[in-house]
């Protein structure tokens, strides 16, 4: 066997070994999510909580006060109306690209006929300048889209199954991007949604099991590093399969929240994983929601999604782009 050939086999071997951990592990977890569906809800039997401890060390990432995460809540269409309203109640003018919406067409008119009434009885003059300042009031931050008890994380009566929490058991879902934000909530293309502008109060500690956890893992455990990039798979992977797909990542999120201190030492006040729909973005799941929190939400803004890949159009606040436009009639 010539040199080139030995170092083919080698590699070969080293393939094989990693496939065959890897697939070790995959079934490890499978197992785990068996047990946890079929047989033992609370007290499973698994030594993937041991492979939980040796890594918490390694996937330990603080986020510091001041930081900003979005959170998204979709907007129904029958509500639409109520967050334009101000803008087209004030000046007659309804932002909106699509053609065709007879309904906010027949508001403009009815203000824009109370403008031309008011001058022709000599009540008023028609002031540009005046539209222009009215128009600067919705370019401020504020709360454009749902407010802020709204914008929080959901009542715990009110909770559903998550991919972190079970059942009533209320945290608040963020993320990196506003992008990312608009397509966690799932919306349509061209649905509205209120993207929450959400900013720590303290510094908040994560168990990172986002893409890049890998660039650091000097891990001199094969089986430990493997189990490490497979478990940040399995909390970023669609779910097709319904709620029971998420009992895994709620077990060990509940396990990384409440007891993982007692075995390492280490305290987590929230996960951050990658998002399947956004490869750009993380989400982030913050445990404590209770009346006071590490974290606020200061302010929303109304958003358009325009394509599957998160792409915005911000209604409100305003962009002095937005006024401009208005103020020549051509949106």
């Amino acid at each position: 066997m010539n040199e080139n050939d030995r170092k083919t086999l080698e590699h070969l071997i080293e393939l094989r070994e990693q496939l065959s951990l890897r697939h070790s592990i995959q079934e490890k977890l499978s197992s785990f999510e068996r047990e946890l569906c079929n047989n033992n809800r609370f007290f499973p039997r698994t030594d993937i909580l041991s492979w939980v401890d040796a890594i918490a060390p390694m996937v330990s990432r603080t986020l510091d006060s001041g930081s900003v995460l979005y959170r998204g809540r979709i907007i129904p269409k029958a509500e639409e109306d109520l967050f334009l309203a101000p803008v087209y109640n004030a000046l007659g003018v309804y932002i909106q690209r699509e053609e065709g919406d007879l309904d906010h067409t027949r508001l403009a008119e009815a203000y824009v006929q109370h403008r031309i009434d008011r001058l022709e009885s000599g009540y008023g003059t028609m002031s540009f300048d005046d539209f222009k300042s009215q128009l600067r009031a919705f370019c401020v931050k504020g709360w454009w889209g749902y407010g802020k008890r709204e914008s929080d994380a959901a009542p715990s009566d009110a909770t559903g199954n998550g991919r972190i929490n079970p059942m009533g058991i209320s945290y608040l879902y963020a993320a990196s991007r506003k992008e990312t934000a608009a397509l966690e909530a799932r919306p349509v293309i061209s649905q509205m949604v209120s993207i929450a502008e959400v900013q720590t109060k303290d510094k908040i500690v994560l168990f990172d099991l986002t893409r890049n956890v890998f660039d650091d893992d000097n891990s001199a455990d094969e089986d430990v590093r493997m189990f490490r990039k497979l478990l940040a798979h399995y909390f970023s992977k669609p779910n097709y399969s319904g709620e029971k797909a998420y009992l895994v990542t709620q077990y060990i999120s509940e396990y990384v929240k409440s007891n993982i201190q007692l075995s390492t030492g280490l305290r987590f006040d929230g996960i951050c994983f990658s998002s399947s729909l956004d490869r750009e973005g993380t989400n982030y799941v913050i445990f404590d929601t209770t009346e006071h929190p590490k974290y606020e939400i200061v302010s929303s803004s109304l958003e358009k999604v325009t394509d599957m890949q998160g792409s915005l159009i911000t209604y409100l606040p305003m962009s002095d782009t937005t006024v401009h436009v208005l103020m020549d009639g051509s949106l």
